[in-house]
């Protein structure tokens, strides 16, 4: 049961961070369209998504860690800094794919606000 969760965070966390950056983009693309939102003020928003990057990679860190300290038995648990700072390195490239993704949609919407301005 608990590797099947450990799985499921493991690739489920970066796919929810990307999926939430992109309806995020999906909201303020239709906000601007409809003129609630300035396209500048859209452009400077959606960088907020790059927040979603760390925060699925520390949300798989975290659930490792946990992992290790459940498949303990008793109080014997004695965490290592060094062994988790070299998880946390491991696991780095889920954070930059996950920015990548983001980043390619802040492209995106940059390059359509652009065309929509150069078309007004």
């Amino acid at each position: 049961m608990w590797i099947a969760f450990k799985i499921a965070v493991l690739y489920g966390a970066p796919a929810l961070a990307v999926a939430a950056a992109t309806v995020y983009f999906l909201v303020l693309l239709r906000r601007v369209r409809r003129g609630s939102l300035a396209p500048a003020r859209a452009a400077a928003l959606y960088p907020l998504a790059f927040v979603l990057a760390p925060a699925a990679l520390g949300l798989v860190w975290i659930t490792a860690e946990l992992s290790s300290w459940l498949s303990v038995p008793g109080s014997s648990f004695v965490w290592d800094r060094a062994e988790a700072l070299a998880l946390l390195r491991a696991l780095l490239p889920i954070a930059v794919y996950t920015g990548a993704a983001i980043a390619v949609l802040m492209i995106i919407l940059w390059l359509i606000l652009y065309a929509s301005r150069r078309k007004s």
